[in-house]
């Protein structure tokens, strides 16, 4: 891990969202693939990032259930990019795995889009994605 790279471990089979999609598309993925991050992307550039998290706290819900907050709310009609971050933290698939987990502790985020040239999605780095690494890093030593 010592000499790791982003590119070692970042997850490249990427589900991606379009702005314009509506918030019932975000849910049928997020249940379908058990994620909880989907990049934002018009063509290949990363135009923000959508977490289940956000959406739940968006709209002050304590509960983790992604279906009891869905019951009530207009998932046809609200599109992602009216609850995606914007202007997400992104890295480079070159850059240090030690400074990439920086990013994620001092900006208290669990997933970090990986661009490169003219922010183009290449991949998405999940605190999952580093607790794996971490886990046969602990298991080889």
């Amino acid at each position: 891990m010592k000499n790791a790279t982003v590119r070692d471990i970042m997850s490249t089979k990427l589900k991606t969202l379009h702005p314009k999609d509506k918030l019932r598309r975000a849910k049928d993925i997020f249940n379908e693939y058990h994620i909880h991050h989907i990049p934002v992307q018009v063509m290949k550039e990363l135009r923000g990032i959508i977490s289940l998290g956000d959406i739940l706290y968006l709209e002050g819900v304590v509960t983790n259930s992604f279906d009891e907050f869905i019951k009530n709310k207009k998932l046809d009609t609200l599109d992602v990019e009216e609850v995606m971050t914007k202007k997400p933290y992104c890295i480079e698939a070159s850059m240090p795995l030690t400074l990439a987990l920086d990013v994620m502790i001092n900006k208290r985020i669990n997933a970090l889009p990986v661009v490169e040239n003219n922010n183009e999605l290449v991949g998405i780095v999940t605190a999952f994605d580093m607790m794996k690494c971490l886990k046969s890093e602990l298991l080889e030593n």
